[in-house]
């Protein structure tokens, strides 16, 4: 019988224990994992920095234009949460503004770098890539199917 008692004590504290480990755990790991707003920008520019080989006031112009396009992205996410053709609407217009001022800030060679990184991100067909003859021709082919 103590043995048996003992058995379901130490099963029910094992349980216990794993029920609350983990959720402990997860929420550490949120907070670790969630960098801030300037943690992100900053790793943003810090890439920009290397890969486009930015002088000290180019970096520093980026990095404010990083920092203004996150930030407009979170209130736009707040703003329009139960409103998703707003929000896309709403970050397309970042994404634009976010655009146009980094070709304001880059050099026209860093520019074109900048945007064919950014086109074999989203995954845009190597031919119509920054090529608005390719991308217009295959859009009248896809059109003709």
């Amino acid at each position: 019988m103590k043995r048996l008692a003992f058995a379901i004590l130490l099963a029910a504290a094992t349980t216990a224990t794993f029920a609350q480990g983990p959720a402990d755990r997860q929420q550490t790991q949120a907070a670790k994992a969630e960098p801030s707003l300037e943690q992100r920008a900053e790793a943003i520019t810090a890439s920009f920095a290397k890969n486009l080989r930015l002088n000290a006031q180019q970096t520093q112009k980026v990095y404010t234009i990083n920092l203004s396009s996150l930030q407009h992205a979170e209130d736009a996410k707040a703003k329009y949460k139960n409103n998703p053709k707003k929000l896309v609407h709403q970050m397309e217009i970042i994404s634009q503004t976010r655009l146009s001022q980094l070709k304001d800030v880059l050099t026209p060679t860093q520019f074109q770098q900048y945007q064919q990184r950014r086109e074999e991100k989203m995954g845009v067909p190597r031919e119509a890539q920054s090529n608005p003859a390719a991308r217009q021709q295959s859009i009248l082919q896809q059109e003709s199917y």
